[in-house]
């Protein structure tokens, strides 16, 4: 079962307000986004700077959750909401292609169509984060 969670974008004094909110969106832009987990992200991470997947995985660790069952909240690094806020709409299908290649996404039974949907809400808050000097928070629930 694909896991429920939302983008949200916040300034990172502000994740325990997250942490603490039963819906995070009410407060804060961002999007759904479920099905996309953290090991989803490292494997687009690893793709975008050519690093090892084991390298980029341990920058997704919960930041916060509000119980041991969850939500937990990630922190996305700065260096994959920098490449992915330079992403140019042309190149935006072949990263697509790239990362429904990872054995992360393709264990989902992703296609390229559905890994650029994913691309389609992750690149205009990874700009927006960038824009604003903020940050970007998974918020996986339940």
């Amino acid at each position: 079962m694909p896991s429920a969670a939302d983008l949200i974008l916040a300034d990172p004094s502000e994740a325990p307000t997250i942490v603490a909110s039963d819906y995070p969106l009410g407060t804060f832009k961002g999007v759904n986004i479920d099905g996309l987990d953290p090991l989803k992200l490292a494997a687009l991470h690893s793709l975008l700077v050519h690093k090892p997947f084991g390298d980029v995985l341990r920058d997704y660790r919960p930041i916060g959750q509000a119980s041991p069952e969850g939500p937990w909240l990630i922190r996305l690094p700065d260096e994959l909401i920098a490449f992915l806020g330079k992403i140019a709409p042309p190149d935006q299908a072949s990263v697509a292609a790239m990362w429904a290649s990872t054995d992360q996404v393709q264990e989902e039974g992703w296609s390229q169509d559905n890994a650029d949907q994913f691309l389609a809400r992750l690149v205009p808050l990874a700009q927006s984060a960038s824009f604003e000097g903020k940050d970007l928070f998974l918020w996986i629930y339940n």
